[in-house]
């Protein structure tokens, strides 16, 4: 079994990962949306959210069957039959996707783009799908036998590879189908690097689908709940842009951008705390998946908490700094998707529990609920409220999913919840949030500047009010040991 200390330090790498792979989104939108302006990059957007739609259902849920049911695998040869045949299989369901939703590009730009000149962006755009189901399998081979490292340096070879490809191509004229082609070449190299470092472990096999049923059986209830979440994160900018028009939905996927940033603290649990909460269920270790997850909720609230506050100090100079004035007016957007984002991590972590005992049902619920509410709210707040309405309603949707979640997912497994730590991490984050919004920034350099002092600040109220055990405070002590080595040196 890997160690908790194992899976501490594979949680850190794939959170410095993160980190890294944030400041490349981070420098990509103002790329972006300074290049596009606020009406190409909401067609930008709302092709991204199309895409997201339909990939969760060429993927049939087979991904998280992948986690399920691999993750304690160790004979190569049920491997490779596992794995060839569900790349196979979501190949052909991406391929066909793909197809549709080029030939039926015209009527949805008409309907629901209300642009009929979009149609051959989203033609271009189509053939993301196919290449976002097959990285996304071959990804998941690397996160289901914990080969942290390798998948950590294809996700960052991605993030700058976008990031690089994107600038070129926009800086040579292309605009938005720079984008869009910068975007394929990436993630169709990440693909081709990772399907063949699997063929040089596991090797290559014409597959038979053997067990492609049982998977089936466990994946497809999962396939509508991927269509129901897309509606509870995403459906918003399709009202957007009925209610207000592109430029709208341009403003406010800007904000939700950097307010979504909170959401990459919950990333890194949840690459790893599957996989290895499914093994240990597999081996009845009742008493240590209950460690295992109360330490992941503390870890991730002792983060995203202090998070949430300093989004919210800095909304305005942040999509300030990063866009155009154009998008200024979305600022307030931000401190609320940051708190969603949090809500949305406390269920992240509690729905495993719906996915170890195989109730895959009660998850696909919880997100009809959370689904049905966030388009009713939309309706009703967006005509009056604008852009304000679809956060609130985003906001809403998260707290009713954590909160039924954790309700259900409690009476299987009792975590404790250290109140204390959580209170303590508030205190020291309303301080920290005092001292970031008393600055004007109205630079890059500042940003990085306030954010650290920020960061700082918060780290000596946890200190001064006893927020952290003597093994985080002897970790503490040793990194900046290591920091201030290194400075000298």
């Amino acid at each position: 079994m890997v160690s908790y200390q194992k899976f501490a330090k594979d949680v850190g790498f794939i959170g410095i990962v993160q980190i890294l792979t944030s400041l490349g989104t981070f420098f990509l939108l103002p790329i972006i949306t300074k290049t596009l302006g606020t009406y190409d990059y909401g067609l930008w957007a709302q092709i991204n959210i199309t895409v997201s739609l339909i990939s969760p259902l060429a993927l049939m849920g087979l991904s998280m069957g992948f986690v399920r049911f691999l993750s304690s695998e160790t004979e190569t040869k049920k491997i490779r039959e596992a794995v060839y045949s569900i790349l196979f299989f979501v190949t052909v369901s991406g391929l066909l996707a793909s197809f549709l939703l080029y030939i039926f590009a015209e009527p949805l730009a008409t309907f629901g783009f209300n642009d009929p000149n979009a149609a051959y962006f989203i033609q271009a755009g189509s053939f993301l799908i196919l290449v976002n189901v097959i990285e996304s399998i071959t990804l998941f081979y690397f996160r289901v036998f914990r080969q942290i490292q390798k998948f950590s340096y294809l996700t960052l070879f991605e993030t700058f590879g976008k990031l690089l490809f994107i600038l070129i191509l926009l800086k040579l004229g292309y605009g938005l189908l720079g984008v869009i082609a910068a975007t394929l070449l990436v993630q169709g190299s990440i693909f081709l690097i990772s399907f063949s470092i699997i063929i040089s472990q596991i090797g290559f096999v014409i597959p038979r689908f053997t067990y492609i049923k049982e998977y089936l059986q466990f994946s497809l209830p999962l396939t509508p709940t991927a269509l129901i979440r897309w509606i509870t994160e995403s459906s918003d900018r399709y009202l957007v842009t009925y209610f207000l028009g592109l430029r709208s939905v341009g403003v406010y996927s800007a904000a939700c951008s950097i307010g979504n940033l909170i959401q990459l603290f919950v990333s890194p649990l949840q690459l790893i705390l599957l996989p290895e909460l499914s093994k240990l269920f597999d081996e009845n270790k009742m008493d240590e998946i209950r460690i295992y997850m109360s330490h992941s909720l503390r870890y991730f609230l002792l983060i995203s908490i202090p998070a949430v506050f300093g989004l919210s100090a800095l909304a305005k100079p942040l999509i300030g700094i990063l866009t155009t004035e154009d998008f200024l007016s979305g600022w307030f957007v931000i401190p609320i998707i940051a708190f969603s984002g949090l809500m949305a991590g406390i269920f992240q972590i509690f729905v495993n529990t719906m996915y170890l005992i195989k109730r895959t049902k009660t998850a696909t619920y919880i997100n009809i609920v959370a689904a049905i509410s966030n388009v009713l709210i939309n309706i009703l707040l967006i005509p009056s409220i604008g852009i304000a309405g679809a956060s609130l309603s985003t906001l809403f949707s998260y707290f009713l999913m954590a909160a039924l979640c954790m309700h259900l997912s409690l009476k299987h497994f009792k975590l404790d919840f250290y109140f204390n730590d959580i209170a303590k991490s508030i205190l020291s984050s309303v301080a920290m949030y005092l001292f970031v919004s008393h600055f004007a920034i109205t630079s890059i350099f500042e940003l990085f500047e306030i954010t650290g002092m920020g960061v700082l600040i918060y780290l000596v109220a946890m200190f001064l009010v006893g927020g952290f055990s003597d093994y985080e405070l002897s970790l503490i002590r040793r990194y900046l040991f290591r920091v201030e080595s290194e400075v000298k040196h």
